[in-house]
Order: C-alpha cells, then structure tokens, then sequence
C-alpha cells in the first residue's frame, strides 16, 4: 500500500503544468491578438509592409506577455531584477519569433496573396513558436530562478 502515496503526489505537479501550459497559452493568445492588430493596422492603414509592421507588433506583443506571464502563469517564480528577467524572456521569444518568422516567410512565399491578410500567415507560425516558448520559459528561465517569499 506504501504505492498510494507516490500516486498522491503526481497530480499536483501535473495539475500545476496544465495550468501553466493553459495560462501561457492564454496570455499568448492576448499578445497574439495584440500582434495581430498592429501588424493589421499598419499594414493596411499605414502601408507599411508586413515585415516591417512585425517589429513594432513583436515587441508590444512580448512586453505585454512578459508582464502578464510573471503576474498569472509564473507569479511565484521569476528574477528579482525585473529588468534582467524581462532581456532573457524577450530573447527566448525572440527564439520562438525566428520559428515564427520562419514559417511566416514559407507562407508568404508560398501564397503570395496572404500579404493581403497577414494575420493568417502570423497565427499559422504562432504555432511554431508557442511550444518552444513554454519550453524554454517554463523549463530555464521560470525553472531556475524563483521568487523569495519576502519578494
């Protein structure tokens, strides 16, 4: 019976990841969207291209996300220099943004008319980048550094 007690333990570490997994995916849905609104507005109503409108929509998108992942998905775990924390998740993401940006090319180069929408071609490489981005973020950077009680 000593068996039982080993079964206690694991769903709570499995509940805390699927929790997890489910937060970051929400957040990364509020960054997408936010993404996916400037990346629009620029490029149809500034005329921008769509590479171009990627950097400021990326930056607004991984700034919301870094703040918003360290307040819900990671809030007891994070570096005390917000500072240094905010450079090494903007690099993981940056990570995840070559995936994105990858798959974001193929498809434009692909299906030149999507350049028309750009919002299709950013969901389809959001995808590439959401798995790496968890991994990283959940696994190095929210793994190693924790919070004290008292920060």
């Amino acid at each position: 019976m000593n068996g039982g007690s080993g079964a206690v333990s694991s769903p709570a570490p499995a509940r805390r990841t699927l929790r997890e997994i489910l937060s970051f995916l929400a957040v990364g849905g509020v960054g997408f969207v936010i993404e996916a609104v400037i990346l629009t507005m620029l490029t149809l109503y500034a005329a921008w291209s769509p590479w171009q409108a990627r950097i400021p929509s990326f930056l607004t998108a991984v700034l919301t996300t870094w703040a918003l992942n360290r307040k819900h998905t990671f809030a007891d775990r994070g570096l005390q220099r917000r500072s240094t924390e905010a450079f090494l998740y903007t690099a993981i993401q940056g990570g995840g943004a070559l995936i994105n940006l990858g798959i974001f090319g193929v498809c434009l180069a692909v299906l030149p008319q999507f350049a028309r929408v750009p919002v299709i071609p950013l969901a389809i490489g959001a995808v590439g980048g959401f798995v790496f981005n968890y991994v990283l973020s959940s696994k190095w950077l929210y793994s190693r550094f924790r919070l004290s009680k008292s920060g």
